[in-house]
């Protein structure tokens, strides 16, 4: 006698039902608020500051994401100057309703050692990414913060701190999100390296979700998905398939007839 399949299978059977479905009805997003609100939302703000060297500062997100997906800030230092200075604090103020959401913060940043050590090659990217222990993660009025001892700042490459948030359910399609501005100290920089900057936001317009991130927020409803895995704006089904036949062809073992 076999077992009945589990839920898990049930769930991803009906989700690759609604994948073969959404084929053909993928859903199309609503118009924006018109073309002079979607102008006024920018994306991405820099800033350039002398503080003994050259810095570039960035706060940017993507121009549209899809209702109920999560929303990433990035936060990115750069430097022309010979030398490397060091990134001790970043901070982000994100927009009123996420001020109470604690993020996922990532950082992606270029490293000689890290680089070659992680499989980059003398003439890779280098880019070593870690994901900050969310104990690390530390509200601080209306801004999250990261620390550290000093993250380097190469000439010519960028650090990126990676801001996500899990949006309310008050964030439907048409809605334009603008956050607050961002913070950094590095070193070396007068008067203990602070710098705020409340100019640096962006914006961001809520859209209706595309096939691939509705199905996987069907998932993730259902407790199967993950906020780690998501897709880009175009919403491939293809990104999305291998995952569910893997659900529906693998699961628990079925026993073997008892004799």
């Amino acid at each position: 006698m076999t077992h009945a399949p589990t839920r898990h299978r049930l769930v991803s059977l009906a989700a690759a039902a609604a994948v073969a479905g959404a084929g053909l009805t993928a859903a199309i997003a609503a118009p924006t608020q018109g073309t002079a609100d979607a102008a006024a939302c920018v994306n991405e703000h820099s800033v350039k500051k002398t503080l003994i060297v050259n810095y570039g500062l960035t706060k940017s997100v993507p121009e549209t994401v899809g209702q109920g997906q999560p929303i990433t800030y990035s936060l990115s230092v750069t430097t022309d100057s010979i030398g490397n200075p060091y990134v001790q604090g970043v901070w982000d103020i994100p927009p009123k309703e996420l001020q109470s959401v604690k993020p996922t913060v990532k950082i992606k940043a270029f490293t000689l050692i890290g680089g070659i050590l992680g499989g980059g090659g003398a003439f890779g990217k280098l880019i070593n990414e870690e994901t900050v222990p969310p104990a690390e993660v530390i509200k601080d009025g209306t801004s999250w913060k990261i620390s550290h001892t000093g993250w380097a700042v190469f000439s010519g490459q960028s650090f990126t701190a990676e801001f996500t948030y899990k949006p309310p359910a008050s964030y439907t399609a048409g809605k334009q999100i603008t956050s607050g501005g961002a913070a950094f100290k590095a070193t070396p920089a007068p008067p203990l390296g602070y710098l705020e900057l409340g100019q640096l936001t962006a914006c961001t317009t809520v859209r209706a979700p595309n096939a691939g991130e509705a199905v996987l927020g069907s998932l993730d409803s259902a407790g199967l998905g993950s906020a780690e895995g998501q897709l880009s704006s175009t919403g491939s089904l293809v990104d999305i398939i291998p995952g569910l036949i893997g659900g529906i062809g693998g699961g628990d073992k079925k026993e073997e007839p008892k004799k």
